[in-house]
């Protein structure tokens, strides 16, 4: 547990932000194997932008406020997000007339930003300030989402068009939401910050559970290209939130050695090469990367082809991994407190991993789409407690200053890999069926728990100790 100064001690401290970071140089110098990082490397971040005439809770209350604003800009961002996922490819079917093919390209362009911009996003997050990359990519994709309503009236709507959209939209939301997960754990005390993750987590299932569902009914209403407005109108809200907030703190620009932008994602991926905790949970995080795309990206024809859910069907399922989702979210903080990070990710892991399998054995009918419901809930809720926790454990485990690198490694690992491994899923379909791969991806998701049980990732405490 860390020892508070005495009174007597405090002015020994340095009082002032060069000091600060003069002593941190100094003692990566003297401490290099301690450190692992050059001294130059290291810097403290400018305070937030807190009026010094606020009291202590003033200030507490100054900081919750602005992760309420936080929060609140995302929720309703990515609803607006979920409708123009339901009103894109709805756009290309219904009124371009798109065939699998097109429809399949222009999934891809909407997914590969993130298999080509995360580690980019990490490198601006660490350079400019998260408010401004907040508001900036929230004024663009209101921009963005435009195009389409505007093309429409003009009868200008087209497939090429539509597929430079969805990869303009894509980009810039990669770097949004990389902004939006780096400004929590500087809104949270390290105390809270499970719960904060927690509860961004919760926040995004329900405006994406209710995002679809208000893009379907737009889309029955005023049609796909007019509901694009909605979510044009959802990224000015989150702008008006993001401007808001005025507690978190800027990056330094006072760096003398600041390197290329390929010299600072290779640091940030040297870290967590190093790391004991991070190597292995990311690794773990890839390899589910992989066995999920195989696993879940062709679960929806399976479903609706072989099992005969119907739409209907598929969308008790879909409605109760969005339920288990929320509930995973919540009820992590709560899990870990009891049983510790360790065996909360390994539980987790495990369960995810078989939570796949009833879909391989199911077979039309009412008590299998029961069957599949409950484990659509279970998956989703296993899903999104191992988000939550193995992120938190992430920001508690990296330095400020390689965070957002950090952060941005292991969504690369993760969801930069889908838009491959779905790629992969359809090629191998074709050649072994889609029972088959599966089940291959089945074996690779139970690759991570043996992983993580042989890592120090088992024996991770509670994050509160972490925390002391």
């Amino acid at each position: 547990m860390t020892q508070h100064p005495t009174p007597e001690h405090i002015g020994e401290r340095p009082t002032t932000l060069d000091e600060l970071n003069q002593e941190l140089k100094n003692a990566a110098a003297e401490h290099p194997e301690i450190c692992r990082l050059s001294p130059g490397s290291l810097s403290v971040t400018a305070a937030p932008e807190i009026h010094p005439s606020l009291s202590l809770p003033g200030r507490a209350q100054f900081v919750r406020r602005s992760l309420a604003l936080l929060l609140t800009g995302e929720g309703i961002r990515y609803a607006g997000s979920s409708v123009h996922a339901v009103a894109l490819p709805a756009l290309a079917v219904l009124y371009l007339h798109a065939g699998p093919g097109q429809v399949a390209l222009l999934a891809f362009a909407a997914k590969v930003p993130a298999l080509v911009v995360s580690l980019p996003a990490g490198v601006v997050l660490d350079r400019y300030p998260l408010r401004t990359v907040l508001i900036s990519t929230d004024l663009t994709a209101g921009a963005l989402a435009s195009v389409i309503p505007l093309a429409a009236v003009l009868d200008q709507l087209s497939m090429p068009l539509l597929c430079a959209v969805a990869l303009a939209l894509g980009a810039v939301s990669t770097l949004h939401t990389a902004a939006s997960m780096a400004a929590v754990p500087l809104l949270a005390d390290p105390a809270e910050l499970h719960r904060a993750n927690s509860r961004f987590t919760a926040v995004l299932t329900i405006a994406g559970t209710s995002g679809t569902a208000l893009g379907t009914l737009l889309i029955a209403t005023i049609g796909a290209a007019r509901a694009f407005a909605a979510d044009s109108l959802s990224y000015l809200v989150s702008a008006w939130c993001a401007a808001r907030i005025r507690a978190l703190p800027a990056p330094d620009r006072r760096r003398p050695d600041r390197r290329s932008a390929i010299q600072e994602i290779r640091a940030g991926m040297a870290y967590c090469a190093s790391h004991p905790v991070l190597r292995p949970l990311f690794l773990a995080l890839a390899v589910t990367g992989v066995g999920d795309g195989l696993a879940a990206t062709l679960l929806p024809y399976h479903l609706l082809t072989n099992v005969e859910v119907g739409a209907t069907g598929l969308g008790v399922i879909m409605g109760a991994g969005s339920l288990g989702g929320l509930t995973g979210a919540l009820a992590a903080p709560r899990l870990v407190r009891r049983y510790g990070t360790g065996r909360v990710l390994l539980g987790a892991w495990l369960a995810f991993a078989l939570m796949p399998v009833p879909a391989l054995l199911a077979r039309p009918g009412p008590a299998w789409l029961a069957i599949l419901a409950v484990s659509g809930f279970l998956q989703w809720a296993t899903a999104t407690c191992i988000g939550t926790t193995q992120r938190s454990v992430q920001q508690q485990f990296s330095p400020v200053q390689l965070r957002s690198r950090v952060q941005q490694t292991s969504l690369w690992l993760t969801t930069g890999i889908l838009p491959l491994t779905a790629l992969a899923a359809g090629a191998l379909t074709a050649l072994i069926g889609i029972r088959t791969v599966m089940a291959i991806g089945v074996i690779v998701l139970l690759l991570p728990v043996g992983m993580l049980w042989r890592s120090p990732v088992r024996r991770l405490p509670t994050m509160d100790e972490r925390a002391r």
